[in-house]
């Protein structure tokens, strides 16, 4: 996720799945059937309204990409609307809930689908859109959006938070160490650039704690040792002999090996770990690739001189980790202009179109073509160390993805604090029951 939108986005899912019922339950009851939009053969304009968040580069590539499709489709004008994020949360949704036309086409986080995707607020894609999405679209990407066999929205990227690790090249240098090629190195390297003066961390030496990355770290090393944290039945498993090892391996590093600390999920004040990283107070921060903007921007710094961005080792043997629905666009099932918003998304979704948003957008591409050409990584070379991992992934799973990070990241806090369990099997038990109470 977006960390220029993590806080905010912290809210985004908290209806869950009580709107959605899973994947098995009955429809809500349909919106009424949109009127039929004017012919292009009329000769009138059909004009789009599509809402969206304020975000400068995504903004600019939405305009330019529009302009474009305009340019070549006369008889669509489309109108944009951004909004502070916590505004545009609240229109969104709010309009979903209530089945109306106030928008033609909206942004969307993509966990929303598991919330309108069978309530009927959501126009499901063409056949043309769905063959496209489910025959060269990670599953992960479009997850959260399908329900009975039909997709309601287009995804935009793939959200990934798994297989990255952000270096402090200078800290790197300075203590002698070389790009960590296993886990093992990479946390014997963080032991000794750890710097603790009265009792105050000066440098970190792996910085992980976060709500993302908590969550996602503790799942990866479990499926990185051939396990799953859910059954087949769709019950979660974290009490495994892999999820025991995992939690242990990532408590011990605050507790005992002190390579970091809980700062980045108890003090909502300070800066992102990835911030840390750029400020020279930590080696290692394993993050998604759309935090290098920051370092080069924000921090003025240079990539592959003051920081790097590489693979990240994995705890066990192969290469597995679950991935959330991202960003993406779906249109209004009220709206009486369908057939003109399909057309755009028709374009949106070509290769050279879609890429280009996701470069200006520091985003992981969805589609495979996209991800893998050579002209992407050329534009965006810090997805390197990622792109050969995404066919890895799995979707996370049907369930709000918001509740499951409050669930993980409550127990690890309370683990790492003391006095509420008498051991990591106790805790994982609690978690587990917690997690089931989520779906």
């Amino acid at each position: 996720m977006k960390k220029g939108l993590c806080a905010v986005l912290i809210a985004a899912m908290l209806l869950g799945l009580a709107a959605c019922g899973g994947s098995g339950s009955a429809p809500a009851e349909k919106a009424e059937e949109p009127k039929k939009e004017e012919s292009a053969s009329s000769g009138k304009v059909t004009e789009l309204t599509f809402w969206g968040h304020q975000e400068e580069a995504w903004n600019i590539s939405y305009q330019k990409i529009a302009d474009e499709f305009m340019a070549e489709n006369p008889d669509i004008k489309i109108k944009f609307e951004f909004f502070p994020y916590d505004d545009f949360e609240s229109k969104v949704q709010t309009s979903l809930m209530s089945k109306t036309a106030d928008a033609d086409m909206y942004e969307i986080w993509g966990g929303w689908g598991l919330d309108y995707a069978n309530t009927g607020a959501l126009a499901a894609m063409s056949d043309d859109i769905y063959k496209e999405i489910t025959e060269d679209a990670y599953p992960s990407t479009y997850g959260a959006l399908e329900y009975d066999g039909k997709l309601y929205g287009m995804p935009m990227e793939f959200n990934i938070e798994c297989g990255g690790l952000l270096v402090n090249q200078k800290l790197l240098e300075e203590n002698g160490f070389s790009i960590p090629t296993t886990w093992d190195q990479m946390i014997e390297d963080a032991k000794a650039a750890t710097v603790i003066e009265n009792g105050e961390f000066q440098v970190k030496g792996f910085d992980f704690v976060g709500w993302d990355g908590v969550p996602y770290m503790f799942a990866e090393m479990i499926m990185s040792q051939g396990a799953q944290y859910m059954t087949e039945d769709g019950k979660f498993n974290v009490t495994s002999p892999e999820a025991v090892k995992a939690f242990t391996a990532l408590t011990d590093y605050v507790v005992k090996d002190q390579i970091t600390d809980l700062q980045g999920l108890t003090d909502a004040s300070a800066m992102e770990n990835f911030q840390r990283l750029y400020a020279g107070q930590v080696l290692y921060v394993p993050h998604g690739p759309w935090v290098v903007a920051d370092g080069l921007s924000t921090f003025g710094l240079k990539y592959k001189e003051d920081f790097d961005y590489v693979a990240l080792p994995w705890f066990g043997d192969e290469v597995a980790f679950p991935a959330e629905t991202g960003w993406s666009i779906a249109i209004n099932a009220a709206s009486d202009k369908q057939e003109a918003a399909m057309r755009f998304f028709e374009y949106f979704f070509q290769d050279d179109v879609i890429m280009a948003h996701n470069v200006a957008c520091g985003q992981i591409p969805a589609k495979k073509s996209v991800a893998h050409s050579d002209d992407y990584l050329k534009q965006f070379p810090y997805a390197e160390p990622l792109v050969g991992i995404l066919d890895k992934s799995i979707f996370i799973g049907p369930f709000n993805t918001d509740n499951f990070k409050e669930v993980v990241t409550e127990v690890f806090t309370d683990y790492c604090t003391g006095g509420i369990y008498g051991s990591v099997e106790e805790a994982l038990a609690d978690m587990e029951t917690r997690l089931d109470g989520i779906l």
